[in-house]
C-alpha cells in the first residue's frame, strides 16, 4: 500500500466519523436538554422538599414511618 492509500483510507474514516457524528447530533443535542431541564426541577424542588421534612420532623410522631415517601 501506498502513502496515496493509506490517506484515502484515513480520510474515508475522518469523513464517517464526522457524518455520523452530525446524524446523532439531535438526539446528543435533546439529551443534554433533558439532562439540563431535570436539573433545573430538582433546583425548584429542592425548597419544597426541605420544607417537607422540616413538617415531618416537626410532628414528633415516632410510630409511623413515612421517610421512603421522598426517596
Amino acid at each position: 500500500m501506498d502513502t496515496q492509500s493509506v490517506l484515502t483510507f484515513i480520510g474515508g474514516y475522518v469523513a464517517t466519523g464526522i457524518s455520523v457524528f452530525l446524524l446523532y447530533s439531535p438526539f446528543l443535542v435533546l439529551f443534554l436538554l433533558l439532562l439540563l431541564v431535570g436539573g433545573v426541577l430538582q433546583l425548584i424542588a429542592w425548597p419544597f422538599s426541605v420544607l417537607i421534612r422540616r413538617l415531618r420532623r416537626g410532628r414528633g410522631n415516632a410510630e409511623y414511618d413515612s421517610s421512603w415517601l421522598l426517596h
